[in-house]
């Protein structure tokens, strides 16, 4: 099976150039560039786990499961949202389209 490569070029300080060739024969990468794929792998999982995953102690998940499965009603300001919502969804052409399309038997 052959891998596809896409390539990054890029500009850097010689600094950070030599920082990253440092730390890349402290860790033993067989190359500079085996080290910088695996640092952009770590630190792009890692700021997409921040961004997409919630973490909450097991007192914070109690409350928010009980809050989850409390059977409460919809207040006022919601219940008018839906109504409106509802009210747009008929009035629309392509919700009437739809609909017609789907009960055809």
């Amino acid at each position: 099976m052959q891998h596809k490569v896409a390539r990054l070029d890029l500009r850097l300080d010689p600094d950070i150039k030599n920082l990253a060739a440092r730390a890349s024969a402290l860790v033993g990468s067989k190359t500079l560039s085996d080290f910088v794929v695996q640092a952009i792998r770590e630190k792009a999982s890692r700021a997409i786990e921040e961004a997409e995953v919630v973490r909450l102690n097991s007192e914070a998940f109690a409350a928010f499961k009980a809050t989850c499965e409390s059977p409460e009603t919809a207040n006022e300001a919601l219940s008018a949202a839906m109504r409106r919502r509802h009210k747009r969804k008929q009035e629309s052409a392509f919700y009437r389209r739809t609909e017609q399309e789907t009960s055809r038997p």
